[in-house]
């Protein structure tokens, strides 16, 4: 057992190994990491899909464009090549799509990206969800170490298969890995919950479960990329795994309300409990048989995340990362609004 000072001594923070390698760098969250690092003075390769074009704002800085496909071992061991550590995001993000498809790249992309990383002797830190939680969302709190339910989609089951992968590999090939479990994230450019839900507000469908008068778990972007470099800065954060939540207690009644305003839609309209379930229930079922691929209006995944109170403490985070939110929520919604602006979205755009 490490002795109490040994272990406050790998909680100090310290420089991240360079250069830092980022997979799903051109995702949502992962254009903050990377803007983020380089903020921080860090040099930077960054992993994405050769379709996908390189931010305007990499220009000129240290970050090198490594394009290459996680579910191919080869671009991942290209993408690692001289790298220090390890930030793994790259994951099919959606609460839709064939068991196959995120079997395909989050499960298999993960296996890819992990094992590299174990024969490197690398540092990872690694993006789940609080998705993996499954079924007991809507039951409890649940922190670090609660067992998970059941997944109820997908997408949830992907993120578990993650975690056991990284703690297979911790334990059969000393993988030196970290996760992160982030609770539902907001900001500029976040697909589910604001673009997503601004069209359904536009299109004045129901947007709030049981009047949605519970707390929302919302994480500002910004804010779980502090926590993740707060726990890639620390050696004691290895083997460890953080809930990512603000904690501020907004609830969707209030958090989707003032998207409606923004966007100059109608107010919120919600669905009983019960008929938000029997919904999701027909809908996915309906787009399987009929082989849709373009997402249901709801989902049982969607649903676990909105339809109770979401309660997943930080408690720890605080504790062995002395992290704080950097962003409050009402700058997080200023900086929503400017983003809704510039798309044309806002109710005062002209």
């Amino acid at each position: 057992m490490r002795k109490k000072n040994e272990r406050a001594g790998e909680l100090e923070p310290a420089r991240i190994p360079e250069p830092i390698a980022v997979t799903g760098a051109t995702g949502f969250i992962g254009r903050r990491l990377v803007a983020r690092l380089l903020a921080d003075g860090y040099r930077v390769v960054a992993m994405g899909l050769a379709s996908d074009p390189t931010p305007i704002e990499w220009a000129g800085k240290s970050v090198v464009v490594r394009h290459g496909d996680v579910t191919r071992r080869g671009d991942v061991v290209d993408a690692l090549a001289g790298t220090g550590y390890v930030f793994h995001l790259a994951a099919l993000v959606s609460d839709w799509g064939t068991p196959a498809e995120h079997a395909r790249v989050t499960v298999g992309g993960t296996e890819n990206v992990l094992s590299e990383a174990a024969v490197r002797h690398q540092r990872v830190l690694l993006v789940s969800s609080v998705a993996a939680y499954g079924t007991r969302l809507a039951r409890g709190t649940c922190d670090e170490d609660t067992d998970p339910g059941e997944p109820l989609g997908p997408y949830s089951a992907s993120k578990l298969a993650q975690e056991l992968i990284a703690r297979r590999l911790e334990g059969e090939r000393g993988l030196q890995v970290t996760i992160v479990r982030p609770a539902n994230v907001y900001g500029p450019g976040s697909g589910p919950w604001v673009d997503e839900l601004c069209r359904q507000l536009a299109a004045g469908n129901p947007t709030l479960v049981a009047g949605g008068d519970f707390a929302a778990g919302l994480i500002y972007v910004d804010n779980v990329v502090e926590l993740m470099v707060r726990a890639a800065e620390r050696i004691g954060a290895v083997g460890r795994t953080y809930n990512a939540n603000d904690e501020h207690g907004v609830t969707w009644k209030r958090y989707v309300g003032e998207l409606a305003a923004l966007i100059g839609s109608k107010p919120p309209r919600s669905v009983p409990r019960f008929a938000a379930v029997a919904s999701a229930h027909v809908f996915e079922a309906t787009h399987r048989l009929l082989r849709r691929k373009n997402r249901p209006s709801v989902t049982r995944e969607a649903l676990n995340l909105c339809r109770a109170q979401l309660r997943v403490p930080i408690d720890r985070a605080r504790r062995e990362l002395g992290y704080e939110p950097v962003v409050a929520f009402d700058e997080g919604m200023v900086r929503v609004a400017e983003y809704l602006r510039r798309a044309g979205l806002s109710k005062g755009h002209a």
